[in-house]
C-alpha cells in the first residue's frame, strides 16, 4: 500500500506541477471530508469492494495534494471521522464523501404504506460556515435544511456550458481560460424544450470539466445537475453553470445558495482538466466569502411545483403534445418489430441471443397501445376534464387568467387556485396582498379570507392585526416571494431571530404516525407508483398478479444500458408458510426510453409468479427510482403483501 501511495503521490505532483509553478499559496484554512471513490456505487450491488476501496484512497489522496499546492491550510479526514463542528475551525468545507448524521435519515411506514419521509440531518438549521459539496453530496447534506441544490438527476456527465462569465469562479485569482467545443445538444434537453414549446440548436458550446465520467469510462462517478425552477427567485442565489446531462437544458451543474456551493461534477483533480483547476480553486475562494450567511429560503420538497408548472400544464393537453407522444409509441412499435423480426432469424439459426434481445422480442409480442385523444386528456387532465373536455383554448385561459393566483404544496408536486387571491384581484407574489389582508382585518372585513392569506403566504402566526401591521411596516422593504422555499413572503435578513423566517412553525419534519390508517393506494406525483395484488386460483395451481400504476409522465427503469447512469428495477420476492415460488417472476416488457437503449416502464404494468400452498403468503418488495421528464425522485422500495 506504501508503495501504491507513494507512486500515486509521485504522478500527482508531475500533473499539477506545471500549474502550480509560480503561484503563491492563498491563505485559507481547508478541510476535505472523504469518502467517496471514482467508481459509481449509488444503487450498484454488484461492484469491486476492494478496487473501491483503494479508490477512495486514491481519491482523497488526489484531493489532499492539490489543495496543498495552492491553500496554506489543508486538512483531509473521511467523512466518517467528521462531525458538523470541524468546518467552524476552517474557512471552507469541502465535502466528498456521507458524514455520519447529527439525525438519521427516518421512513415512516405502517400497515405496509409508505407514510413519510424525513431526511438525514448533517447541519444546523443556521449553519453559517462556508461549504462546496461535489456531485450527490449537496442533496445528501443539504436535504434537511432545504438547500436548493437538490437532485434533479445523477447524469452529469464531463462537460459544462451556459457558463456565466462574469461569475467570480471564472475571474480569479487564479487565471482561468475557457476553451469550447461544439457538441451534441443532449436529448433530454431537446425534449424538454419542445414541451415547453422551444427550439434549442442541434449543437452547444461546451467546456471540458474532466477528462473522464460515465460516457467515456464504464463505472466512474456519475455527477449530479440541480433544478432550475425557483433556483433564483430569493435573495443569495446565483447560477453559475449548466452541464451536459439526461435533463432540461437549464439543469445546474455549478451554483450557489447562501453559503453552499454545488460543483456537481464528480471527477477528483486526477481527472479534471487543466482548465478546470483553476476554475474549483476559484470556487474555494469565492465562497468563502459568505462566512456568516446561512440558508433563508428553504427548499424543503425537492419537487415542489413553481409558477413554470402553471405554464407546462398549458400544453399538457394540447393536439401537439397528443401527436408528438403517439408518434413516439408508434416509431417504437414499428422499429421494434423490425428489430425483432430480425432477432427471431437469429434464433432461428440456433444462436442465443442476451437478455436485452429477448425483451425486445417480447415487446413486439405485445406492442404498446396508443391512447385515444379523450383518453390522453383524461389521463392528464384530471379532474379539469369534467370541466373542459378536450377544449385546449379552455385549458390555456384558464391557467393564464389564472397564473397569477396559483400556488403550491410544500407536501405535493402540483399547483392549486388560491380562490382568495384571485378575489381580491392581486397576485400571490405582489406584497400589496400582505398589506390588503391586514387591511381587510384592520377594518374587521373578512377577517377569516385575511388570516387565511396570511397563514398561508407567512410564517408567523400573530392574532391580531397590530401586530401584523408592525411586521409588515418594519420589514416590508426587506420582503421577498419565494415558490421554491414554499410560496412565502420571507424577510431579506440574517439574524437569526428576524420574525417571518422561522420554518419550524410548519412542523414541516414531525409527523404523528398514530393518524396513519389502511387506505386504497393511488399513484401521485409524491408517490409515483402503486401497487396492488390478486391472487388467481385454477385447481391446485395458484399465481399471484401484482398490478402496478405508474402516475401519468412518470416511470422507472426495466433495463439501464451501460451508457445511461440510471438505477435499474430490481424485485424481491419471498415466501412463508407452506407456500413455495415456482419458476421466475414473470415482469412486463416496457418499452426503450427516447434517446436511450435503456427500457422503462410506465402507465399501467402485471407482474405475475405462480406459487404452491395451500396457505402462507408472499411478500412483494419493488426497488425503484422514479422519474419524469423534469427529475429524478430519489431511490425507493415498496413491498406489499399478498395473503394465500
Amino acid at each position: 500500500m506504501k508503495r501504491f501511495l507513494s507512486m500515486m503521490a509521485l504522478a500527482l505532483f508531475a500533473c499539477i506541477a506545471t500549474m502550480a509553478a509560480n503561484e503563491k499559496k492563498t491563505n485559507l484554512k481547508v478541510l476535505y471530508v472523504g469518502g467517496h471513490s471514482d467508481i459509481e456505487t449509488f444503487g450498484t450491488r454488484d461492484y469491486d469492494k476492494e478496487a473501491n476501496a483503494k479508490s477512495i484512497v486514491a481519491r482523497t489522496a488526489a484531493w489532499k495534494s492539490f489543495l496543498e499546492t495552492y491553500f496554506t491550510t489543508v486538512k483531509a479526514v473521511q467523512a466518517k471521522d467528521y462531525n458538523y463542528k470541524m468546518p467552524y475551525d476552517y474557512d471552507v468545507t469541502i465535502i466528498d464523501g456521507d458524514p455520519t448524521p447529527i439525525t438519521p435519515r427516518r421512513s415512516i411506514i405502517e400497515n405496509g404504506r409508505y407514510g413519510k419521509l424525513i431526511p438525514a440531518k448533517y447541519f444546523p438549521e443556521n449553519f453559517d460556515r462556508p461549504v462546496i459539496t461535489i456531485a450527490d453530496e449537496s442533496e445528501t447534506t443539504g436535504r434537511y435544511i432545504g438547500v436548493k441544490n437538490d437532485w434533479y438527476c445523477l447524469c452529469l456527465l464531463g462537460h459544462a456550458y451556459n457558463m456565466q462569465a462574469k461569475n467570480a469562479i471564472f475571474k480569479g485569482p487564479y487565471k482561468v481560460k475557457i476553451t469550447t467545443e461544439n457538441r451534441p445538444t443532449p436529448a433530454g434537453a431537446k425534449e424538454y424544450a419542445e414541451m415547453c414549446q422551444q427550439k434549442l440548436p442541434n449543437m452547444l458550446p461546451m467546456w471540458k470539466v474532466q477528462n473522464k465520467d460515465y460516457g467515456n469510462t464504464k463505472g466512474y462517478k456519475v455527477g449530479m445537475v440541480t433544478r432550475q425552477w425557483g433556483y433564483l427567485d430569493s435573495p443569495n442565489a446565483e447560477i453559475i453553470s449548466g452541464g451536459e446531462s439526461a435533463k432540461s437544458y437549464g439543469a445546474i451543474a455549478i451554483g450557489r445558495h447562501a453559503n453552499f456551493l454545488h460543483w456537481g461534477f464528480s471527477a477528483s483533480p486526477a481527472d479534471m482538466t487543466e482548465e478546470a483547476k483553476p476554475v474549483f480553486l476559484n470556487a474555494v475562494i469565492y465562497i468563502n466569502k459568505f462566512k456568516g450567511h446561512h440558508i433563508i429560503a428553504r427548499k424543503l420538497n425537492e419537487g415542489i411545483a413553481t409558477r413554470s408548472t402553471v405554464d407546462e400544464h398549458k400544453y399538457t393537453v394540447s393536439k401537439e403534445n397528443y401527436d408528438a407522444y403517439k408518434e413516439s409509441i408508434e416509431s417504437f412499435n414499428k422499429e421494434n418489430k423490425h428489430m425483432a423480426d430480425s432477432l427471431k432469424k437469429v434464433v432461428a439459426a440456433g444462436k442465443k441471443i442476451g437478455e436485452m434481445e429477448q425483451m425486445y422480442m417480447q415487446m413486439a409480442e405485445n406492442p404498446q397501445p396508443v391512447p385515444s385523444y379523450i383518453d390522453y386528456v383524461k389521463e392528464r387532465a384530471g379532474k379539469l376534464y369534467e370541466k373542459f373536455g378536450t377544449d385546449v383554448d379552455a385549458y390555456v385561459k384558464y391557467y393564464t387568467e389564472n397564473r397569477p393566483y396559483f400556488y403550491g404544496d410544500l407536501n405535493g408536486y402540483d399547483v392549486t387556485l388560491d380562490e382568495d387571491a384571485k378575489s381580491l384581484g392581486i397576485a400571490n407574489n405582489d406584497k400589496r396582498i400582505l398589506d390588503k389582508a391586514i387591511t381587510l382585518w384592520e377594518s374587521n372585513q373578512d377577517v377569516e379570507k385575511a388570516k387565511r392569506i396570511l397563514y398561508r403566504y407567512t410564517l408567523l402566526r400573530y392574532e391580531n392585526a397590530k401586530e401584523w401591521r408592525n411586521w409588515y411596516n418594519k420589514y416590508q422593504s426587506k420582503l421577498f416571494f419565494t415558490e421554491s422555499g414554499g410560496w412565502l413572503w420571507l424577510v431579506n435578513d440574517l439574524a437569526p431571530k428576524t420574525p417571518g423566517n422561522d420554518y419550524s412553525i410548519l412542523k414541516y419534519y414531525d409527523f404523528d404516525e398514530s393518524k396513519i390508517a389502511p387506505i386504497t393506494e393511488k399513484a401521485t406525483q409524491e408517490e409515483p407508483v402503486a401497487l396492488s395484488s390478486a391472487v388467481s386460483t385454477v385447481g391446485a395451481n395458484k399465481e399471484v398478479i401484482i398490478r402496478m400504476k405508474i402516475y401519468p409522465g412518470y416511470h422507472i427503469y426495466a433495463k439501464v444500458s451501460d451508457q445511461d447512469p440510471y438505477i435499474q428495477t430490481t424485485y424481491d420476492l419471498k415466501a412463508e408458510g407452506d407456500a413455495k415460488l415456482i419458476g421466475e417472476l414473470q415482469k412486463p416488457a416496457g418499452r426503450p426510453m427516447a434517446g436511450s437503449k435503456s427500457i422503462i416502464l410506465d402507465g399501467e404494468q402485471i407482474f405475475r409468479q405462480k406459487v404452491e400452498g395451500r396457505n402462507g403468503k408472499i411478500t412483494f418488495t419493488i426497488n425503484y427510482q422514479a422519474c419524469d421528464n423534469h427529475a429524478c425522485l430519489m431511490p425507493k422500495n415498496k413491498t406489499i403483501t399478498i395473503e394465500l
